[in-house]
């Protein structure tokens, strides 16, 4: 091989490996939907938390009225450009369905329980839940939200 297919088969390297890591799909070129999805891929840790054998929390007792309070004003398909403040295009919270699809995401990212207490949802400019109501957010969770 000469010179010049060597140096080119370098280069090849160089940006496959540096694409591997790009995009969720391993491949570059990934859609802003894509882009913005990976943005908000931090890990928090799960909770752990367990649904009570009693007196669990429900959509109608607690859910809708947290989703209202914390969620919607950014997870909402009404909510658009800035005012979904980097919230991700297909993580929308308009449902039970929706909630329950992001279920891992929303432990891992705004709920309590005896093994993490993860706040970084809602954003720090924005009203936060009290430590019990992360505690009930990660046991309604643990239910599959009711």
């Amino acid at each position: 091989m000469t010179f010049r297919v060597l140096s080119r088969l370098g280069s090849f390297a160089l940006v496959a490996v540096l694409c591997l890591g790009h995009s969720d799909d391993g491949g570059c070129g990934g859609s802003d939907e894509q882009e913005e999805e990976h943005e908000h891929e931090h890990g928090g840790t799960a909770t752990g938390a367990t649904c009570p054998t009693s007196n669990a929390p429900t959509a109608q007792n607690f859910g809708t009225a947290f989703l209202q309070d914390y969620c919607l004003s950014c997870h909402s398909a009404s909510a658009t450009g800035v005012a979904r403040q980097g919230a991700p295009l297909a993580v929308n919270f308009d449902t039970l369905d929706e909630v329950r699809t992001q279920i891992e995401r929303i432990d891992t990212h705004a709920a309590a329980g005896p093994g993490a207490t993860n706040t970084e949802m809602p954003p720090a400019n924005r009203p936060q839940p009290t430590q019990q109501e992360r505690a009930t957010l990660g046991q309604w969770l643990a239910c599959g939200a009711p």
